[in-house]
């Protein structure tokens, strides 16, 4: 059936809170425009089931579910029918977001009114299929939201650390003297420098493909190094700009558009240079080491506290090198500096990982979202192997068919069943578990193989 929103669902009251109001922490979910939920309350306006749709600047949708409130950007609706489900309805916009896009009409900051949201149509199947596509759907997102978490924990995890090593939670922290950026860089010539002027080095002669990489803003507006856009040069222009080159721990720091990000070259940069917009320091790690400047760049408050300053209130459009040789930092000992290094390594290669797991997530959800939503799903279809060891033994064994019980048994068979094949040890040492406890259930069983003269699993 193809039905309007307004057939299914009614608005709950305008929201009088404004945006402003919400608060880092609190007791309930406090929902504003923004596409990520990040305010709280201490009190809550509603408690139900809700849809809750951003109707300023650009599109925006939630779930909610129990105690929240909404700000006044925000509409907020719920199901008055039985014969659909919301979450149903939540995942199709999801996957349909284009429809709330297109809703977003006139001059300046565009809104989206109640009544475009009222006649949005929406296809629904029988409530049976809405549920199981529902529940497909929920494994997935439950499986997304655990590696935003863990993600947003580490990133956490990193700042803390940082702060409780450099920060005055240290107790020598008061005893470590200022020294400016400046005077960390070798003594070579050229070792604090910017990118050749645009004039001398214009995007038309770049080439996706080369010898000697030009990195920008790009590689570093994250905050670690990345590889984005390609661009490249020949070997035979790199002497024209061959005192901009970069080499691997130089610290790079974005100086214009998004400023004030920083990056460390990694070991295998190849060759590869700067442009304008960034500037490039090689240091003496005899008295620095380059994660606790790049760190301290982007995140350290005493770093941030002389940038306000500086600013006077204004927007501060850009950094210089004289602005970054006169910035300070506490002279903590390079040994601690060089304990930080590891830590980071190991927080942002883990924080890698999980992205990287997320991002396959992020595709496994927009193929079952397009199975379901054009009615090619079929539901007796396995799911993702480690979708399932993300659950306990009990959904596994209820939910599985015998194809992806095999698919465990004949990836421990060939040893493929290890940590460098699955995202988590926690998801290995599932696997294993699960195998056990099929044995137990004599669901699967060991018998001796005398060709390989080895024991093996049968179903």
């Amino acid at each position: 059936m193809i039905r309007k929103i307004s057939e299914l669902y009614f608005f709950l009251p305008k929201s009088k809170i404004k945006a402003g109001e919400g608060l880092n922490t609190g007791d309930y979910p406090f929902y504003t425009s923004s596409t990520i939920q990040k305010k709280w309350l201490n009190s809550f306006s509603n408690n139900t089931i809700s849809i809750i749709l951003g109707t300023g600047g650009s599109a925006s949708i939630h779930l909610a579910n129990g105690k929240f409130s909404v700000s006044t950007d925000c509409y907020a609706m719920c199901s008055k029918q039985e014969e659909v489900n919301i979450k149903y309805t939540y995942y199709y916009l999801c996957y349909n977001f284009h429809i709330l896009e297109n809703g977003f009409r006139g001059a300046g900051l565009k809104h989206i009114s109640k009544t475009y949201i009222e006649n949005i149509l929406i296809t629904y199947p029988e409530l049976e299929i809405q549920n199981k596509i529902v529940a497909i759907l929920d494994n997935v997102m439950s499986l997304i939201r655990k590696r935003e978490t863990s993600i947003e924990l580490y990133e956490d995890l990193l700042l803390a650390t940082f702060l409780d090593m450099f920060g005055n939670k240290n107790p020598d922290f008061e005893y470590w003297e200022d020294i400016e950026i400046g005077s960390l860089k070798k003594h070579d010539r050229g070792s604090m420098r910017t990118g050749p002027f645009g004039s001398s080095l214009k995007h038309d002669r770049f080439k996706g493909e080369g010898d000697v990489a030009v990195l920008g803003i790009d590689n570093a507006v994250d905050n670690i190094f990345k590889w984005k856009q390609k661009r490249f040069l020949s070997i035979i222009e790199f002497d024209e700009f061959r005192r901009y080159q970069v080499f691997p721990r130089d610290v790079i720091i974005t100086i214009m558009g998004t400023v004030g990000r920083s990056a460390v070259i990694p070991e295998n940069i190849g060759l590869a240079i700067n442009t304008k917009h960034l500037a490039a320091l090689t240091l003496d790690e005899n008295k620095c080491n380059p994660y606790y400047l790049a760190f301290s760049i982007h995140s350290n408050p005493y770093i941030k506290h002389q940038l306000k300053t500086r600013s006077r209130g204004a927007v501060m459009d850009g950094f210089n090198l004289t602005l970054i040789k006169e910035l300070k930092l506490k002279n903590a000992p390079i040994s601690l500096q060089n304990k930080f290094e590891n830590i980071y390594l190991n927080c942002t290669n883990n924080i890698e990982r999980l992205k990287t797991s997320k991002i396959l997530y992020d595709s496994l959800f927009k193929a079952l979202s397009k199975l379901a939503f054009t009615g090619k799903i079929e539901f007796n279809t396995d799911i993702d192997l480690e979708v399932f060891l993300e659950n306990d033994y009990e959904f596994f064994k209820e939910n599985n068919k015998l194809k992806t019980i095999q698919l465990l048994i004949e990836k421990l068979e060939k040893d493929e069943l290890n940590e460098k094949k699955f995202y988590e040890q926690e998801i290995y040492d599932k696997a294993k578990s699960f195998v056990f406890e099929l044995l137990k259930d004599g669901l699967v069983k060991q018998v001796f193989d005398e060709k390989t003269k080895t024991v093996k699993l049968i179903i």
